[in-house]
C-alpha cells in the first residue's frame, strides 16, 4: 500500500467510532442526488467507499437485489455491519483495485473520492465492474469550494477535488455523460457505460 493511501487509511480507522456524527452525509442532499440516477427495482449496487453505510438505508428505498459497501478502512466497516445487518447488503474491508469478477447495474462513490490517490485508473476500474448501460455517480454532499476547505485543515487529506468539467473528461473515455452539476450546494458527476 502506498505510503499516503495508509495515512488516509489509517485517518479514518481512527475516527470511525464518531464519523457519524461529524460526518458531512446529508440524507437530504443524498435522496435528491439518488432521484436523478434511474435506479431500478432489482439492481445490483456497489458502494465504493462506503465508510460506516449511510448510504445503504436510503438506496434500499429502490428494493435492490443486492448492495455490496467497500472500504478499505475496516474500522469503518465495523460500524456499517453493526448499523445494518441483512442478507442483500454486504460490507466487505478491501481495496477497490483487488475486486474483479463482478458487474453492477449502478456504483455509487460519495464523499470519497477527493481520497482517491489515482483518479485515472480508478474510473477504468470501475467502468470494467459495470455492465453495459450500468451508472457511475460520483457525487459530495457539498460544494467543491466547501469540501477542498474542509480538507485543507485536515493534515494529510488536503486532495481538492476536481473539478465537474474536468472529472466529466475523465469518465467520457468510458462513460456516456448525462448528469453535472458543480455548485455551491452539490457536486453530481454521473454516466452510464459506453
Amino acid at each position: 500500500m502506498e505510503r499516503n493511501a495508509a495515512i488516509i487509511q489509517e485517518y479514518f480507522n481512527d475516527r470511525a467510532a464518531g464519523w457519524d456524527a461529524h460526518s458531512p452525509f446529508n440524507p437530504q442532499k443524498m435522496t435528491t442526488v439518488l432521484s436523478l440516477c434511474d435506479i431500478h427495482p432489482g439492481s445490483e449496487i456497489l458502494d465504493v467507499g462506503c465508510g460506516t453505510g449511510s448510504l445503504e438505508p436510503l438506496l434500499l428505498e429502490y428494493h435492490p437485489k443486492r448492495i455490496l459497501g467497500v472500504d478499505f478502512a475496516s474500522n469503518m466497516i465495523s460500524v456499517a455491519r453493526q448499523k445494518l445487518s441483512r442478507p442483500d447488503v454486504t460490507f466487505m474491508c478491501g481495496d477497490i483495485f483487488e475486486l474483479k469478477g463482478y458487474l453492477f447495474d449502478q456504483c455509487f462513490v460519495m464523499n470519497t473520492f477527493p481520497h482517491i490517490l489515482r483518479p485515472v485508473e480508478f474510473i477504468e476500474h470501475l467502468a470494467s465492474l459495470l455492465r453495459p448501460g450500468g451508472r457511475l455517480t460520483i457525487s459530495h454532499s457539498q460544494g467543491k469550494k466547501t469540501m477542498d476547505a474542509t480538507h485543507a485543515d485536515v493534515k494529510h487529506l488536503n486532495l481538492p477535488l476536481l473539478p465537474g468539467q474536468g472529472l466529466l473528461n475523465i469518465m467520457k473515455a468510458y462513460f456516456r455523460m448525462d448528469i453535472l452539476i458543480d455548485n455551491n450546494l452539490f457536486f453530481v458527476v454521473s454516466g452510464t457505460r459506453l
